[in-house]
């Protein structure tokens, strides 16, 4: 069966099966606003491949975490506020849709990526709603909870390797305090060296840890790193700090700082 775009399609009958739902509760979500398909020239509805995942997320939202269609449709949006407007590209991921797509790739429940990392649930939906809010901190302890790098958290391109990399062509992560991470090195690497800038005030803000080793090396400015239950070192340009990143560990800087940091093996 053909999708209004021409591309093939699925039937109503075929959907319920593929994903164990009735067809009245096809009809209903859709009268919800929850999923929009395309019809045939008879009337016929005919769902598109996205449409399934959307209806197996729907799914997930309403079965497994007991969500309502209110609450549905304002962690997923409704079918025509998903529509790109303005021409935007359609398969653009927003931080929040990667977000609920890697927790659920995971199979976990608001509540298991809850106890898993310590964040509260309302706050890990409003993060894949598109909230503010995310510390480098809190991305890092739901990067461990799905298994990624912060680069897959990012949805950076995991597929390019070049030996050189120049500095105009750094793939870049922002966090929305300032904080700057630019890649050096790109493709599959046993090292994981970033130029970071980090403005006044702005820093990891709050203790993470994971596997692997840490070096600093400081450019401009003072980055203050503490590592938890060990010391807080205040490091000026030419310092360096080597630590396990096993230890919980956070940093920030009461002025412009501009330092190289590199994590083994690839955590960000």
């Amino acid at each position: 069966m053909a999708s209004r775009n021409g591309s093939v399609g699925f039937s109503i009958g075929e959907v319920s099966q593929s994903i164990g739902l009735a067809p009245q509760t096809l009809r209903l979500w859709e009268r919800e606003r929850l999923v929009q398909p395309g019809r045939t020239d008879r009337g016929y509805r005919v769902y598109t491949e996205p449409d399934v995942d959307r209806l197996r997320e729907v799914k997930q939202l309403r079965k497994v975490e007991g969500l309502n269609f209110a609450a549905i449709r304002k962690q997923i949006g409704t079918m025509r506020e998903s529509q790109p407007a303005n021409g935007a590209a359609r398969g653009t991921v927003t931080p929040g849709e990667q977000l609920r797509r890697l927790r659920l790739k995971a199979h976990r429940t608001l509540k298991e990526v809850s106890e898993a990392t310590g964040l509260s649930i309302s706050f890990i939906s409003a993060l894949e709603r598109g909230g503010s809010g995310a510390s480098i901190a809190s991305l890092r302890l739901l990067a461990g909870a799905y298994g990624v790098s912060m680069r897959e958290l990012f949805g950076a391109d995991l597929e390019q390797s070049t030996p050189l990399v120049r500095a105009a062509d750094r793939p870049v992560m922002q966090w929305e305090n300032g904080v700057r991470f630019e890649e050096m090195a790109s493709g599959e690497k046993v090292m994981d060296p970033s130029y970071i800038k980090v403005p006044p005030g702005g820093g990891s803000e709050g203790f993470y840890s994971h596997n692997g080793e840490e070096f600093i090396y400081v450019i401009s400015g003072t980055l203050h790193v503490e590592l938890r239950d060990q010391k807080t070192y205040s490091l000026s340009p030419g310092d360096t700090l080597y630590f396990p990143s096993t230890t919980p560990h956070r940093w920030w800087a009461d002025e412009p700082v501009e330092a190289i940091y590199v994590n083994t093996p690839p955590t960000f």
